[in-house]
């Protein structure tokens, strides 16, 4: 970074006070003498904090928390004019942290800390859902039921697997979607059991739904299941594991829009829950700079 940068921390509240996280901002400190400190208590805060970043020439955003703490900052700095976007950087305290973990940004807090303060950013792309904004994966259908229907506590509890364990108890009574999704100017009606359009590859705490994704490359990944018999099962678990553009089951396509229209389909954006009826996904290149690793497996390398 250049020297007159200028780096913020925004926390959640409830992890400012962990031990761990205090000795690696003062030690960082010791490194980087400006570095400021803001905390968030409810959701609000959050777009005021961006917007006071913005408006205070700060150059880069380190977002302390998980998946959904990244996501709002994302869409409150989605609101604010390209060249007027600080760098964003994550460091990764929530339950999945999922896109941290495909970036392969380092768990000790102290290593993640002094990476998204002095690491290099770089230009990635951003999926637009109406008037939403995410920068890693969108889940819907059965994915999205497990992410909404996991309880806080037991996410504390398990961590990550408490997805696994919804899953598995959602399984037993799921009901299919029924509607249509248009890719690539081709319309396709079906009973959807699970519809995922990835930037990054992984959700719901290391569920790998978009495994050839990459956040710079213009498109994002999607894949589709159909509703199957269970009888059928193991034709499914065959598909997924070669992806075929359009298989019986499984359709893994990359593009750069998709039109859902059909009966109310909860989506969960990065740990935002929403429904949907009749929606375009859209993908806005280059629409933020993140800080990664020199070798992160999700950005394209020359």
């Amino acid at each position: 970074m250049e020297s007159a940068a200028r780096v913020r921390v925004i926390l959640n509240g409830d992890k400012a006070q962990q031990p761990e996280l205090r000795e690696a901002i003062f030690a960082q400190r010791e490194r980087m003498a400006g570095l400021e400190v803001r905390l968030t208590f409810e959701g609000d805060d959050v777009a005021r904090l961006v917007s006071e970043a913005v408006d205070e020439g700060v150059t880069r955003l380190v977002v302390g928390g998980g998946d959904g703490t990244l996501n709002l900052i994302a869409n409150a700095l989605m609101q604010h004019p390209l060249a007027k976007r600080p760098e964003v950087a994550i460091l990764p305290l929530g339950t999945a942290n999922d896109l941290a973990t495909s970036l392969g940004i380092p768990e000790p807090v102290t290593e993640s800390l002094a990476l998204a303060c002095e690491g290099a950013a770089r230009a990635v792309d951003v999926v637009q859902l109406d008037d939403a904004y995410f920068l890693n994966m969108a889940s819907a259908g059965f994915g999205a039921e497990v992410t909404r229907s996991t309880p806080g506590g037991l996410k504390k509890l398990f961590g990550g697997g408490a997805y696994s364990l919804m899953g598995v108890l959602k399984a037993w009574d799921f009901r299919p979607y029924r509607g249509s999704v248009t890719l690539n100017g081709v319309e396709e009606e079906l009973a959807l059991f699970v519809l995922a359009i990835g930037n990054g590859r992984q959700a719901g705490g290391g569920q790998e739904l978009a495994p050839r994704a990459l956040l710079d490359d213009g498109c994002f990944d999607v894949l589709v299941i159909r509703d199957f018999p269970i009888a059928r099962v193991g034709e499914v678990i065959e598909e997924l594991e070669s992806l075929p553009d359009n298989g019986y089951f499984v359709r893994y396509v990359r593009t750069d829009s998709l039109h859902y229209r059909g009966e109310s389909l909860p989506v969960n954006l990065d740990g935002e829950s929403y429904l949907i009826e009749n929606s375009e996904f859209q993908l806005i290149p280059g629409a933020l700079r993140l800080v990664a690793p020199q070798d992160a497996a999700l950005l394209t390398h020359s």
